[in-house]
């Protein structure tokens, strides 16, 4: 089996809708197999692909795009490109020298397949998309919720200044050694840094990054999401002291929630807590290496030993997942209060194994995920504590098996017709945080809707989503964008005095937070589309990490489009 390449550059052609790409070759081919796009007919000389899609916003004059495929041949001589066409016209090889196409550098022989590479050149597309809403402007103010959100020393370049420096002594031992566990996020309106759902949103905004680079590098935030990757997986690096040795928690919950007031201020005990072979978390394990094997994806080209560090860090910490297992919320049992694990830990094994496989290109990996997967249950949502819908539509992805595609699409088709729905329109899946499951069930539905699924329907469904937390439902719900947006998050640290003291009565002050959280998304309104504006009711109006991350993606995707 050959991998082969065609690289299109359109020197000429400004915008490029659904349509048909055909491949010629020079002599006959056996079989031909292609990931990202559908096979419509093959002959010994030709395929025909369907599902081809670019919109203006990705691709336009000037802008390449790269289809890695296989395909099996008879005989010593192995069959080169000679023309590809789209939609009937000839792209190359022939006298309008639109386009150049060439085989892969050094074919080489592979045992299973390869992960597809469609990208377009980020550079050559940077119109604004003129949607109901701005999507350049949410991006850039979720990416700022991250930065008020900063553990330990803070970075000269933060542009979230009303905070400091903070927990810079956090730490833990190992061997007898101290361990310098500073940095990372604190997870939500208090000082506790949660491995588990910090990893998770890691892994989602680095997701969104590397399938939607065009969008961020559009909206000019581009370095700020790998910023925000980046302040997560240097602290899971830290954190990870030994092949089966991770921290997973810094902070004590209880001490922690007892006190109201900055974390620059902090002087309670923060204890560390990990996990190891006599106290195993495969779940915590898993998502942390299925984070960082993302991270090396989106650090490949711009900070290669970055990426190598990552990607030795994530397989080191799948081999001890799969090797050990158990519920990390069982051996940190502080964890279980806040963030028990209820699923278990096969989808974190599936999705660390697929993240391993797209990152490496290791068989070995898709095939434990595709094993670990037989594991799994019908998802009921996509959260911080369960990834089987993730994992669906992302073995789809590096597969293009119909079993796959199947599972996503009843995902999706559940969520949409029959998840209860607000008067408004919003899918309402629980009474805490419901914003979140809104925007990430939004989110792998745009997934799916990149792999042809139903994109009609499932992007406008995520629309519908997430211009409801933007605006439709008569407010906005990311503080400091649009209309009437929140003022009294369920925050700590905004809620304090520039200076001065803050305890519990600034807790109970009436009036909005001192500091304004830009880019924060709120737990969301009731199943009446009722919301509370109240820094009491964390139900409605706390703000957590892995609420913004799914939300965030799903805006990068539906920027990268430009398609509500």
């Amino acid at each position: 089996m050959v991998v082969g390449r065609a690289s299109l550059m359109f020197l000429s052609l400004t915008m490029l809708m659904v349509g048909h790409l055909k491949v010629n070759f020079d002599s006959p081919i056996s079989e031909f197999e292609q990931w990202s796009v559908n096979t419509v007919s093959s002959g010994s000389r030709s395929v025909t692909l369907g599902g081809i899609q670019y919109w203006n916003d990705n691709l336009v004059a000037g802008s390449t795009l790269s289809l890695d495929f296989l395909y099996r041949f008879s005989g010593n001589q192995i069959p080169k490109i000679t023309s590809v066409e789209f939609n009937g016209q000839n792209l190359c090889g022939g006298s309008n020298g639109e386009s150049q196409v060439t085989d892969a550098p050094e074919p080489t022989t592979k045992a299973g397949p390869v992960v597809p590479v469609v990208t377009a050149d980020p550079s050559s597309a940077v119109s604004k998309c003129n949607a109901k809403y701005d999507y350049d402007e949410a991006l850039e103010k979720s990416l700022l919720f991250y930065e008020a959100q900063r553990s330990g020393p803070l970075p000269e370049d933060q542009r979230v200044t009303w905070r400091k420096d903070s927990a810079v002594n956090d730490h833990g031992f190992h061997n007898g050694k101290k361990v310098d566990l500073s940095g990372g996020y604190y997870d939500a309106g208090d000082f506790v840094k949660f491995g588990f759902p910090m990893a998770c949103t890691a892994t989602i905004l680095a997701w969104g990054a590397i399938d939607y680079k065009g969008a961020y590098t559009n909206a000019g935030e581009l370095a700020n999401v790998k910023a925000s990757v980046k302040f997560a997986t240097d602290w899971f690096l830290k954190a990870h002291v030994a092949p089966n040795v991770l921290f997973g928690q810094v902070g004590n919950g209880k001490l922690d929630h007892d006190s109201w007031g900055r974390p620059e201020d902090m002087t309670m005990a923060r204890p560390a807590y990990k996990i190891d072979t006599k106290n195993p978390g495969s779940d915590l394990a898993g998502e942390t290496a299925a984070a960082l094997a993302a991270a090396s994806i989106l650090f490949e080209g711009s900070d290669p030993e970055y990426s190598a560090e990552c990607i030795k860090s994530a397989k080191e910490l799948y081999e001890f997942a799969n090797k050990y297992r158990g519920k990390y919320s069982d051996a940190i049992t502080d964890a279980a209060i806040y963030y028990k694990s209820w699923g278990g830990y096969n989808d974190e094994l599936a999705w660390a194994a697929a993240w391993l496989y797209r990152a490496t290109n290791e068989t070995k990996y898709l095939t434990q995920a595709e094993s670990h997967y037989k594991n799994l249950v019908t998802p009921n949502e996509f959260s911080w504590d369960d990834k089987t819908a993730g994992v669906q539509v992302l073995l789809a992805k590096l597969t293009n098996k119909n079993k796959y595609k199947t599972a996503t699409k009843a995902f999706c088709d559940d969520v949409i017709n029959n998840k209860q729905r607000t008067p408004k329109g919003l899918v309402f899946f629980a009474k805490w945080g419901p914003l979140r499951y809104s925007a990430n069930a939004a989110y792998i539905c745009l997934q799916a809707a990149d792999l042809g699924l139903k994109p009609s329907a499932y992007r406008s469904f995520a629309c519908k989503q997430i211009h409801y937390m933007l605006g439709d439902a008569g407010r906005s719900f990311l503080i400091g964008f649009g209309k009437n947006s929140p003022q009294r998050p369920h925050h700590r640290s905004s809620s304090c005095p520039s200076t001065g003291t803050c305890d519990w009565n600034s807790y109970k002050v009436n009036g909005p937070n001192p500091q304004l959280l830009v880019g924060a998304l709120v737990g969301g309104p009731d199943a009446y589309d009722n919301y509370n504006d109240d820094r009491d009711d964390y139900l409605a109006n706390e703000v957590t990490t892995d609420y913004n991350a799914g939300f965030q993606s799903a805006v990068a995707a539906l920027r990268q489009t430009c398609s509500c």
